[in-house]
């Protein structure tokens, strides 16, 4: 429905609720209004609608209006219509790149971190790095740079959220559905390994979701910073300082976040897909300490779930290789892990053929000695300078 309204309308209704002067239902309730009107041949905009149903009085109309005109303008040559989400680098808004009238994803980089010229440096490096790269399952990147004070990256928009949310609300994938949707990743991993480039921080949150249903790749290139805070200090983490989320991570990169290789993103990876497709994450707790505890208990998650029963013993395993503690005993390389994924061959074969298909397989480079290579800060850079990393945010 709210697709036959116009961004003004969506923003205005967003920017409504954000502002505390209409509810959910009140908004929804002016959208409908104005798609019935619509679709009787009428013309109605969503603050004449709000008006007439005295949602909102004079006064209050003209306080969002002028609100939502100071959001239009936060970036030039985008219009915000409503708030993604909030990580650790960057807020994510839903926009419109007004010159091609299209929906990006906007990524305004945290006030915190845009103080910090070298940072913002490298964040603007990586995202032009980034938009470098053409593949189908990369999330594309469109554009990057400054407007009133703020830094941005705009993106393709993906409108299917993350797999992520996709299972919590839907429950946790089939085996066939894991598949697919490892091979789509692989793919894109491969495709970045190429040129030596990691991901450093793989979770369910940054696999997203197309109109098709199919898996891209977000978040490749995030700056990393030399050196973490040491241990007991307040914070792990300086200004800028990306770590993988402990249920994810591979266990070097507990001890050691700056160090990001092929083997540390097939580690998570295989951590990933252990909770899209089992229902519950490899390790958890209450909070970053808890799940560091319970992983320095049991470095290994348990295989023994009822929740595997639906698996074959052979997908089970190949979850299992990729979470090796022991970074040596993980599949060594790209190619090793399209070729165990290539192995499975699934009752009712057309099904499986036909979303194979749908992954466009990129050819991996004859000898691969970026995947042992591992990035690390260079003992002379001074705190809050940056490692020559690869992993955008």
């Amino acid at each position: 429905m709210s697709k036959l309204l116009s961004h003004a309308d969506e923003r205005l209704g967003h920017v409504a609720m954000d502002m505390g002067l209409m509810t959910a239902d009140q908004v929804e309730r002016c959208r409908q209004e104005i798609v019935a009107i619509h679709r009787d041949g009428g013309t109605a905009t969503f603050a004449s609608v709000a008006a007439r149903l005295e949602f909102l009085s004079a006064a209050e109309l003209e306080e969002l209006e002028r609100e939502e005109r100071r959001r239009r303008r936060l970036i030039a040559g985008y219009e915000i219509i409503d708030l993604v989400g909030t990580g650790t680098i960057a807020t994510v808004y839903r926009a419109v790149q007004i010159a091609m009238d299209r929906e990006v994803a906007l990524k305004i980089l945290h006030p915190r971190l845009a103080t910090d010229p070298v940072f913002v440096k490298a964040y603007i490096a990586e995202a032009q790095a980034v938009s470098r790269f053409h593949h189908p399952h990369i999330v594309q990147g469109i554009d990057v740079g400054e407007s009133n004070g703020f830094y941005y990256f705009a993106h393709e928009y993906m409108s299917g959220g993350s797999l992520g949310s996709r299972v919590s609300h839907a429950g946790p994938l089939s085996e066939n559905q894991a598949l697919l949707y490892l091979r789509q990743t692989n793919s894109a991993l491969r495709h970045a390994w190429e040129v030596a480039v990691f991901h450093g921080d793989l979770n369910p949150g940054n696999l997203l979701l197309d109109a098709r249903g199919d898996i891209k790749l977000a978040n490749l290139g995030v700056p990393r910073v030399a050196k973490p805070k040491p241990e007991g200090a307040e914070s792990l983490q300086r200004p800028g300082f990306v770590r993988c989320g402990p249920e994810y991570a591979a266990p070097e990169q507990l001890t050691h976040p700056e160090l990001v290789n092929a083997l540390t993103d097939i580690y998570s990876l295989g951590a990933s897909f252990y909770h899209m497709a089992f229902g519950v994450p490899p390790f958890s707790g209450d909070g970053i300490d808890d799940v560091l505890a319970h992983r320095a208990k049991t470095p290994v998650p348990p295989f023994d779930l009822e929740s595997q029963a639906g698996f074959s013993p052979k997908f089970v395993k190949m979850i299992r290789d990729m979470m090796e503690p022991d970074p040596d005993r993980r599949p060594r390389d790209p190619d090793a892990l399209a070729a165990r994924l290539e192995s499975f061959h699934v009752a009712g074969g057309d099904e499986w053929s036909s979303l194979a298909r749908r992954v466009r397989q990129v050819a991996a480079p004859k000898r691969f000695e970026s995947a042992r290579r591992v990035l690390v800060a260079s003992p002379a850079l001074e705190t809050g300078d940056l490692v020559n990393s690869l992993a955008p945010a």
